[in-house]
């Protein structure tokens, strides 16, 4: 199944006496990146937020937004985020003895650090607070991977309509090749008897150079290189996990096999079908950045 790498998902729920809201949203990257915005209170909860994502998507860069607003009173209080502050005060004493600072670290500097302080509500209970933020992030990824699923069914049927405009050009490319290849060797044996100026040439020695450059100026290989190829891809819409490298791995193989075949076409109906099938190829490349 084709999926956008591009997505937008939120959700809002009253759970006890609070309100929960997750937002989520996307872009393509070419790993996964995620980053999750939150008071500094639920910190502790982001590695489950990041674990619950990565279930979701498996590249992007990826935002999450988690709102918390209690309704039941104020009882909020300040804990000591100890971990930060000891590696604060590390540093600070570090620093002031490699450098030969003079000073004393005093409380008011402490107190600048908002990092330091953790706000949470007395009566709160984490593991309680992750159930119901995690219901709400549920949902909210729901929407998101059907946003995600409906943008990469639109990514897969332009790049099919792609696939099916490069199979044509490939067609008539096969078509064109042995006129291609016979018109070359007349224009080539044409070249050989006028450079002679009437010496009759050695008609061996000049059906073997010919039959080395029809050789040299086959697609045929390249051709059905290329079907196998598109044949390939068109089978990567519809397997279930993500495809997004694969097809563009895939897509270098094809662009290789299309500059190998212009390079032989000498004519210009060959190389005027040759660009047009870069051309396509192109389009289904910046398509496949989009692609999961």
């Amino acid at each position: 199944m084709i999926k956008s790498m591009t997505g937008y998902g939120r959700c809002k729920k009253q759970i006890g006496g609070g309100d929960y809201s997750v937002e989520v949203k996307s872009v393509n990257s070419r790993f996964l990146d995620c980053a999750v915005k939150m008071s500094r209170a639920y910190l502790p909860l982001e590695d489950k937020l990041k674990r619950l994502a990565s279930k979701h998507i498996s590249r992007g860069k990826v935002e999450i937004f988690v709102n918390v607003e209690q309704s039941e009173g104020d009882r909020t209080k300040l804990q000591v985020n100890r971990e930060y502050l000891e590696g604060y005060i590390s540093a600070l004493k570090e620093i002031q003895s490699d450098y030969g600072l003079a000073g004393s670290l005093e409380i008011s500097t402490i107190a600048a650090k908002p990092e330091i302080f953790l706000a949470r509500r007395a009566d709160e209970n984490l593991d309680e607070l992750w159930e119901n933020i995690k219901e709400v992030a549920e949902t909210a990824f729901e929407v998101f991977s059907e946003m995600r699923r409906a943008e990469g069914e639109k990514l897969g049927e332009d790049i099919k309509q792609r696939l099916c405009l490069l199979e044509e050009i490939r067609e008539k490319l096969l078509a064109l090749s042995p006129e291609a290849v016979a018109e070359s060797n007349q224009r080539m044996t044409a070249r050989v008897k006028e450079l002679l100026a009437g010496t009759p040439p050695d008609e061996s020695r000049l059906l073997t150079e010919c039959a080395i450059f029809a050789d040299k100026s086959d697609v045929t290989e390249e051709l059905v290189r290329l079907k196998a190829h598109f044949e390939q891809f068109s089978g990567m819409f519809n397997e279930k996990n993500p495809v997004g490298r694969k097809m563009d791995f895939l897509v270098q193989e094809i662009n290789r096999e299309i500059n190998t075949a212009g390079s032989k076409m000498s004519d210009i109906a060959g190389a005027r079908l040759v660009i047009e099938a870069k051309s396509e190829l192109e389009k289904i490349r910046e398509q496949i950045q989009n692609i999961e």
